[in-house]
């Protein structure tokens, strides 16, 4: 049975939050040296006026904050080594939420954030006043020890500044929630701009979209000014009480020393201790916004998190049988209830070329999603050679499957990594993929052959170049199921016959091929048409559909004119 996450971390980080607790344990117990050096002074030391005395606590006391200063190093460098295990422990689950595509839209590099958020109030030590607040009791203890009033005094004290806390929290919770979904939004907003900036340019939009974003922007500094000021506010009365309570101190301990009740040297130790007592409580109200910030993604990393399991362990199964089986299979997109595509069933053999028409919006690009594992079906299944394509591991399954979505994006690596699937393969198996998809001339006359760098930061492409890189990826290591989008959308009259003619070889290989297109070239060679209207499928010869779609009056909606 799989532990909830909270108890996974709760057992990863128990070494760490004992050894931070008895490293806290030791320095709080030696922050008393101080009062206790002052006591000694004033009441052994001025009343003797013994030297040696005072040399020998001087340097007990240097000894004792030797070890408190080594206790305290100890303590940040153990929230730093938690918050690298607790990255650790999180991100492998992170990528397996992304691979499983659960939980709706990917949200990789929120996740990320997120997790980086929590290690950072880890590294940042911002959870150390938390492990000193346990030890406050024994400071007010101490000053009860001294008089009672002293410590009724601190018992007030910590009252008033715990109250203050709890009043930040009520008053901000909602102002700094509301900023950080207006900041997070406008954030995505400029990432989103920053992917359509050549149409954006063309059409002059830059600056209205610089308004739209500054108006998103606005709105979550707004927010995050109101938790600022209100925060600000609440850490200012704090400390304020802080000092007037060190007043108190004072001038009560004064007081009790006249009626000869305390000692000189009580005055000045109740106050350090009375500083000690009330420091965690002023250090969490301080950093008050900060620590709800890292609670806040700690709960929504839980909430998504709490299912997934990175285990990879897994036995790899051999090539699969070239069939493909769709039993009651219906396509539905993440988040919708009505299915986009109704069950039906189809079975496809080794050494087929399916296209799948229909207008836009018809669901071509979902199905061919849904069938690469991406996102779950509706219902039904979906077996390849016998094996449910969803339930096999997608480390395992990928293998075999090879698939080039409309838009490829190439990872930030080499292109023969980027062909090999990053799986450091052999040049002659990179080269020979590359060929099979026509790509292997393009990718020679490139400054640094197989070795140019591409993705975010390396060398520009145009879409046609990622196209052919993105077919030799798929057509790596001959994958018994290819499924493609609009796989000529983005190529040359050169370049498209090339494509075409390595579906065929690879369907002559053996391979199922799937392919969403309406470039009558590629339907021509096609065994089967699927035709996509209405949330069904109509399965044609490619004579048929090219007769329905282009001849005189053409009846399938969005075909007239795509096909010819």
């Amino acid at each position: 049975m799989r532990q909830p996450l909270s108890l996974q971390v709760r057992t990863r980080l128990k070494p760490y939050a004992v050894a931070l607790a008895g490293f806290s344990l030791a320095s709080n117990l030696l922050l008393l040296v101080s009062p206790l050096y002052m006591l000694q002074v004033y009441d052994r030391v001025l009343g003797s006026g013994s030297t040696d005395t005072l040399i020998w606590l001087t340097a007990l006391a240097v000894m004792l904050l030797g070890v408190y200063g080594a206790s305290e190093a100890a303590r940040r460098r153990i929230c730093a080594l938690a918050g690298i295990e607790f990255e650790n422990f999180l991100v492998p689950k992170i990528f397996a939420k992304f691979e499983a595509g659960t939980g709706g839209a990917p949200a990789l590099s929120q996740d990320l954030a997120l997790a980086g958020r929590i290690q950072g109030a880890l590294q940042a030590g911002t959870i150390l006043p938390f492990a000193d607040l346990p030890f406050a009791p024994i400071f007010l203890a101490a000053l009860f020890m001294v008089h009672p009033l002293l410590g009724g005094l601190g018992l007030i004290g910590a009252a008033i500044v715990f109250g203050v806390a709890v009043a930040a929290e009520m008053t901000t919770r909602d102002a700094s929630k509301y900023s950080q979904t207006a900041l997070s939004g406008a954030n995505e907003m400029a990432a989103g701009l920053e992917r359509q900036r050549s149409a954006m340019v063309a059409m002059g939009l830059v600056q209205a979209a610089f308004g739209k974003w500054k108006a998103a922007k606005r709105a979550g500094q707004d927010f995050s000014l109101q938790a600022a000021k209100a925060d600000g506010k609440f850490t200012a009365i704090s400390r304020a009480a802080r000092q007037v309570l060190q007043i108190f101190i004072l001038g009560a301990g004064a007081a009790l020393a006249l009626t000869q009740d305390i000692s000189p040297g009580s005055i000045v130790a109740s106050s350090i201790i009375l500083a000690r007592a009330l420091g965690p409580i002023d250090q969490i109200v301080g950093g008050w916004r900060s620590n709800v910030l890292a609670w806040r993604a700690w709960t929504q990393l839980q909430d998504r998190l709490d299912e997934i399991d990175e285990d990879a362990r897994f036995t790899p199964l051999p090539r699969p049988a070239s069939e493909l089986a769709l039993e009651r299979f219906s396509v539905v997109v993440p988040g919708a209830k009505e299915p986009l595509i109704h069950p039906f069933s189809y079975t496809a053999k080794g050494g087929q070329i399916i296209a799948l028409a229909g207008a836009n919006g018809a669901g071509k690009t979902t199905l061919l999603q849904t069938l690469s594992g991406a996102w779950l079906p509706g219902s039904g299944a979906a077996r390849l050679g016998g094996r449910t394509l969803h339930e096999w591991v997608s480390a395992d399954r990928g293998r075999y499957v090879g698939y080039v979505p409309q838009d490829v994006e190439l990872l930030p690596a080499t292109i023969a990594e980027n062909i090999d699937r990053l799986a450091a393969a052999g040049p002659d198996a990179v080269i020979q993929a590359a060929k099979t998809a026509g790509a292997h001339e393009m990718i020679v006359a490139l400054p640094d052959g197989y070795d140019t760098r591409v993705g975010p930061g390396g060398a520009h492409l145009s879409a046609g170049q990622r196209q052919m890189i993105g077919l030799a990826r798929a057509l790596f290591g001959d994958p018994v199921l290819l499924l493609l989008d609009e796989p000529t959308a983005n190529l040359d009259a050169a370049a498209a016959p090339l494509l075409i003619k390595a579906l065929v070889e690879a369907a002559a290989r053996g391979a199922i091929v799937l392919a969403s297109s309406h470039d009558r070239r590629l339907i021509e060679r096609a065994n089967t048409v699927m035709l996509l209207r209405n949330g069904s499928i109509l399965a044609a010869t490619a004579e048929q559909y090219l007769k329905l779609a282009t001849g005189p009056g053409a009846t399938i909606p969005g075909s007239q004119g795509a096909v010819g």
